[in-house]
Formats: C-alpha cells, sequence, structure tokens
C-alpha cells in the first residue's frame, strides 16, 4: 500500500468515527464490524485486528507488542483505525512510499495508542489464498523486493528515532589475551545420526594458519548420533565431544560450548544439518573479525535440498545490512542469517536464552546494541532443507508461537534502548 492511498483513504472517510482498512485483495464473505467497533470503544484502541477465516480453516493472529516491528506482521485481510488518528498520521507522513505506506501507518498509529488484537474469528475471507513455492520465509532478502525493503527500513528508522531508540557508534574490540586456541567450530545436536558426520567432516577440513577445534554439544542424543560422534573424536584430538546436563535447548548447548575451558577466542557456528561451502570459511570469518573489530561476525549461506543442489531462493546474503544501520534494522527483520560467529568473551558474558528457536537472533540484538557486527556476503555456508529439518513444513500454530517469541525479543531490545 502506498503512502498516496493512505492519505487519500483519510481524506475520504469523513466524519466517521472509525474507518476500515482493507489489506487483502481477496473478496471478504464476512466482517463483524459491530465486534470491531465494540472492541475499539471498550479499549480506546488506535487500531483494532483480529482471527479470520479462509477456506482451508481458522487463520489465528498474534497479539500486537512493542517490538512487532517485523514489517509482515499479520494482521489479517482488515483492520480497523480510530479515524480521528488515521488523520493525523496521514497528516504527518512526508515520505512517498510505495510498498511501505500501510506499515509507515501502523508504526505511526503504535505511537498514538494501542494496537489490539481480538482472538475471535471477526472475518470470514471469500477465497484461499494463492499457492506459493515456500520462499516467503526469506522474502525480505530476495532481491527483487530491494526497493520495497528499502521503504520499510527507512519507515523503521523513523519509528525508532522518534521514540529515540537509535542505536549510536558501536563499541570496536582489540581480541587481546590468551586463549586455548584461535576458533572453535561450535555445533549442538541431537538425533541427526543421517548429517552429523557430514558437519564434523566440514569443520574438521577447513585449511587454516592458526588453532582451531570442534566443540560438538551432544544433547543426549539416542538415535546412534553420540556414538557416531565418540568415533569421530577418537581418531582425531581437535574434536570435542561435549554432553551437557539434560535438559537444555540450543541455547543452553551454545553456553556450555563458551563455558568449555577448550573454546577458543572465536566460536563459530556450524548446525548439524549442514556443511561449510569450503575449507577457507573459518579464516575468512576469523579474518573479518579482526578486520572489523566486531563482536559477532555474519556470513551468507546458500539454500540446498539434502544433496546439496541448491534450491530457490539459492543465496541468503542480507544485503539489507548496513554498517551504518544495521542494528537498528535488525529489529525490523526476522534474523541476521548464517554462520554466525562470536568473541568468546562477549558472548560467554551475554549468555544465549535456552531455547531452541531465536536463540542465536536474541543473542545478535544483544550484542548489535552495544558492539559492531561484521559481515560477509560471500556464500560460506550450505544450508541443507529436508524432512527433518526442525523448521519443516511448520503448522500455523507453530509458526504464530515463533513470531510471538521474536516479538518479544524485538520488545525486549526495545526496551533496553529507549532512554
Amino acid at each position: 500500500m502506498t503512502s498516496q492511498e493512505i492519505k487519500r483513504i483519510a481524506a475520504d472517510c469523513g466524519g466517521s468515527d472509525y474507518t476500515f482498512i482493507k489489506l487483502d485483495s481477496r473478496p471478504l464473505a464476512r466482517v463483524d464490524e459491530a465486534r470491531f467497533r465494540q472492541v475499539a470503544e471498550d479499549s480506546g484502541a488506535a487500531m483494532v485486528y483480529g482471527d479470520y477465516v479462509t477456506p482451508d480453516g481458522p487463520a489465528p493472529v498474534i497479539s500486537y507488542q512493542e517490538g512487532a516491528l517485523r514489517d509482515d506482521f499479520d494482521f489479517g485481510p482488515i483492520v480497523l483505525v480510530r479515524t480521528e488518528l488515521l488523520k493525523k498520521a496521514a497528516g504527518e507522513m512526508t515520505a512517498d512510499y510505495k510498498a511501505a505506506g500501510f506499515y509507515d501507518l501502523r508504526l505511526r498509529l503504535s505511537r498514538m495508542g494501542r494496537i489490539v488484537c481480538v482472538n475471535e474469528p471477526l472475518v470470514v475471507v471469500g477465497e484461499p489464498e494463492a499457492a506459493r513455492e515456500g520462499e516467503e520465509q526469506f522474502d525480505y532478502v530476495d532481491p527483487r523486493n530491494r526497493a520495497s525493503q528499502i521503504e520499510m527500513e527507512q519507515a523503521c528508522t523513523e519509528h525508532l528515532r522518534a521514540l529515540n531508540a537509535l542505536v549510536t557508534e558501536p563499541r570496536l574490540l582489540d581480541f587481546m589475551g590468551e586463549y586455548p586456541v584461535e576458533a572453535s567450530v561450535v555445533i549442538p545436536v541431537r538425533n541427526r545420526v543421517n548429517t552429523i558426520a557430514d558437519a564434523i567432516h566440514s569443520a574438521l577440513n577447513q585449511e587454516a594458519d592458526f588453532k582451531f577445534n570442534v566443540i560438538v554439544i551432544d544433547n543426549h542424543s539416542t538415535d546412534g548420533t553420540s556414538e557416531k560422534i565418540a568415533a569421530l573424536a577418537a581418531a582425531d584430538p581437535r574434536l570435542i565431544h561435549l554432553i551437557p546436563e539434560p535438559g537444555h535447548g540450543i541455547g543452553g548447548c551454545w553456553n556450555a560450548a563458551l563455558d568449555s575451558d577448550q573454546c577458543g577466542r572465536f566460536a563459530i557456528q556450524l548446525d548439524s544439518d549442514d556443511v561449510y561451502s569450503s575449507p577457507q570459511t573459518l579464516r575468512k570469518i576469523v579474518n573479518r573479525f579482526y578486520e572489523t573489530g566486531a563482536a559477532m561476525v555474519i556470513g551468507s549461506y546458500t539454500l540446498t535440498d539434502f544433496d546439496l543442489n541448491i534450491i530457490p531462493p539459492g543465496l541468503i546474503d542480507h544485503q539489507e545490512w548496513t554498517d551504518g544501520n544495521g542494528a537498528n534494522n535488525a529489529l525490523r527483520i526476522n534474523g541476521l542469517g548464517a554462520p554466525r560467529a562470536f568473541y568468546r568473551d562477549v558472548a560467554r558474558r551475554l549468555r544465549f536464552p535456552d531455547t531452541c528457536y531465536g536463540e542465536d537472533y536474541a543473542m545478535g540484538l544483544r550484542i548489535s546494541r552495544q558492539y559492531r557486527i561484521g559481515r560477509i556476503f560471500d556464500n560460506l555456508y550450505f544450508c541443507r532443507r529436508w524432512g527433518g529439518n526442525s523448521d519443516s513444513n511448520l503448522s500455523r500454530e507453530k509458526i504464530n508461537a515463533n513470531n510471538r517469541y521474536k516479538d518479544s525479543l524485538r520488545t525486549l531490545e526495545l526496551l533496553a534502548r529507549l532512554p
């Protein structure tokens, strides 16, 4: 939706107390207008949205939080806006967005009042959503969407500026001190007997002019993964096989690796499903730490199938990250990229949340508030998509739970950045 469309809606709504804004091109079979208005009256909300129903079934939405800044937040096919605030927000708009008009509007409304979610089926959609090829998770890094993403970034940055929550000049590091090795590849794993050997060989086959090891945090596997790791560790002293206390998520496994006396100066991620794209990956990441003085370095990866055949959209390079504004734009997007690498001392002090989702994003947000994050936009990593992935074929309920958690992370980070 464009800024001009928002302005036209504001101009045409007359003296009504509330205005409906349709966000979906599909026909609507039913809208419970009375319930929308009742909630708006009772709550004094600036905007109201709710669950909807499609021919494919119920489509529940999640509550809005202060940190719900991602531009793909699902408000359903229609929202109700308090007309007085719609006119005020439209009158304050100065940018002429071609894609970020509604995004700009709802950020402005969130500063003027509450955005209220109603977990009731307020809308029935008349047509199913058009089939997609499963690439929507990466739409925000698709080069074809670059122009709209730049607009979204501008609108989010202006929102953070209005809140006085922009990140300023980061602190640079010099990496002094003694460490057991220069770098440790960290591989958290549970029940990946089909892929763990590939990941370990990919790490051990790195070519570097510094000492490194591979720390596999085996989270009590039961499918033969543990035995395979033990056999590989017996053949190569650089492979460290650690088993943490039971009950940890991926974040807890990362903390166990960082706390280990064998962890190097830099801890570099490799998922148990995946492999590095070349023997030079480790060296490139370590070099970037010294070139940038960053507390975290993030590379780029290519999506493949199990057999390493490239699948759409291919390279995920997160070009939306810039040195000047990446730390602020990080609050808008749902991920920061891979492979991820951390200066051990900073990550050990900040700690990962002990979850199995979003733990890396939480650490990246926290680091970006205070330290620089270095980027490598070349492909360093093959991310294999297959039926055993933890993010394969997620239900709407699971997607909502994941989004709710990441919104909570953004909320905590936003609150920390406020004066």
